[in-house]
């Protein structure tokens, strides 16, 4: 196992070979999936791949599950030399299913989009398939398909539940929240609970977090002051507005859960590090964001900043390397994220993401499309012929205004404003999720400048020219 000084390469996720299978299928139960607004449309979150077609020689078979419209297809092309070159060694499948579920489900189930990714991918295929996360239906597809699965194997996956998470950080000597894992009841979280008050009677909150939610969408916090008997006539908050203990009971009890304490302090920060593991086992740092939280009580991924605070952002790849060792030394490969919390002098883990998340497809657009380089030394991106890049981005524009508008509405629109990315600057929006603007009046954007203060200048320029 061997861990890079400096990031150098220039796919994500081990997809090193000359053929790139995307299946940017969200494979949560529908339950969890129906808490995000557009959700089926954050397939094409993944589309920054096709920025791969700048090296001649990759094919790319790219699978959604209804069609891309041809304007968003358009775009991404046109951050390549050769668009009609990379067109042609670009194949798009589509199952026609536009029902919230496992992409790689929908496949499974149609021969006949089946035969369409066999004849796409055609024989002795170098390459292999990029999912978004990791299940034993993706391990089934990429069988069925005869290609291999680019991300951790099925059993491992577990290593990313919020249980896992602790214990593998436990095991890296990373420090973690006062808390207890591997929860299954409401008997046992009321037992954790009441232990975690002996151990910090000064804690004010405690916050439930379901093993395989995600986005904050899968936590509820209950106030201590407001702790009864049953628990479940606490006062609680559930991070998603369609949850209550009713529905969240059986979770509890079917997936498991950890409970932690709250932090409440002035400056308390939520970085987070992108890593990714070879088939080798080589370790590489890509990134380190600032996560931009909302929701009840900042339980809710937004938006993200790279690159994090230069006061913190190499104190917390360090700890994210001592994690991804452990994860490498369990056969762990593929991309994925940790999360930190960061108040005073302390730096404690909040979570592993074995998955692509929201901070992926910002950092590889802007790496792609600026052809930079990530330098773990400092933790910046260096673009050709000097000077770093800073972004924010985020998934979460939302307006009735959008409501009904077309991709290339949108583009125009942006283009018009002169806020477009620009290759020669290397500055300016990209932009993504376009999928989800007619029905959903969302959309998402990663705003790339030389500083954190020229990126969000230019968000504040881009809303306005937008809405």
């Amino acid at each position: 196992m061997a861990t890079t000084s400096a990031a150098t390469a220039t796919r994500p996720a081990g997809a090193d070979g000359n053929l790139i299978v995307v299946v940017p299928s969200i494979s949560y139960p529908v339950s969890e999936l129906r808490k995000m607004t557009a959700v089926q449309s954050y397939e094409e979150r993944m589309l920054f791949l096709v920025l791969l077609l700048a090296d001649p020689l990759v094919r790319i078979v790219f699978v959604t599950s209804e069609k891309v419209d041809p304007a968003t297809l358009d775009y991404y092309l046109r951050f390549l030399p050769d668009q009609a070159d990379a067109r042609r060694r670009l194949s798009m499948v589509a199952t026609d299913d536009p029902s919230i579920g496992s992409l790689s489900e929908k496949v499974l189930a149609r021969p006949a989009v089946l035969e369409m990714l066999r004849a796409a991918i055609g024989g002795a295929p170098d390459g292999g398939m990029v999912p978004f996360n990791v299940t034993s239906v993706e391990q089934d597809l990429a069988d069925v398909l005869g290609v291999p699965l680019l991300g951790p194997r099925p059993e491992l996956v577990w290593l990313g539940s919020k249980s896992g998470s602790r214990q593998v950080a436990v095991e890296a000597g990373v420090q973690v929240l006062p808390g207890v894992e591997d929860v299954y009841s409401l008997v046992e979280l009321a037992k954790a609970i009441a232990g975690l008050r002996h151990v910090r009677p000064q804690a004010e909150a405690v916050v439930i977090k379901l093993n395989n939610g995600f986005s904050g969408k899968g936590n509820a916090i209950i106030e201590l002051d407001g702790l009864a008997d049953p628990l479940t006539a606490s006062s609680t908050v559930f991070c998603s507005e369609e949850e209550s203990w009713p529905s969240f009971e059986p979770k509890l009890e079917a997936e498991g859960a950890i409970v932690e304490e709250v932090v409440r302090v002035d400056g308390l920060r939520s970085p987070s590090v992108q890593l990714q593991i070879a088939p080798n086992g080589e370790i590489e740092v890509l990134s380190t964001h600032d996560q931009i939280l909302g929701g009840p009580q900042n339980q809710v991924y937004l938006g993200c900043r790279f690159p994090a605070r230069a006061e913190y952002r190499l104190v917390i790849q360090t700890e994210a390397l001592k994690v991804a060792r452990v994860l490498a030394s369990r056969g762990v490969t593929g991309a994925f994220g940790i999360d930190f919390l960061v108040f005073g002098d302390k730096v404690t883990l909040s979570e592993i993401n074995l998955r692509m998340g929201g901070t992926t497809h910002p950092y590889w657009m802007t790496r792609l499309a600026t052809r930079g380089a990530y330098d773990q030394d400092s933790g910046e991106l260096w673009v050709p012929g000097g000077g770093t890049r800073c972004y924010m981005a985020t998934d979460n524009i939302k307006s009735a205004s959008l409501l009904g508008c077309r991709p290339a509405e949108v583009i125009e629109r942006i283009d018009d404003a002169g806020l477009a990315y620009d290759p020669s600057t290397a500055i300016g929006a990209t932009l993504h999720l376009l999928g989800a603007l007619a029905g959903a009046g969302k959309m998402g954007v990663t705003c790339i400048a030389g500083t954190h203060e020229e990126a969000d200048d230019l968000y504040r320029r881009f809303l306005d020219a937008l809405l």
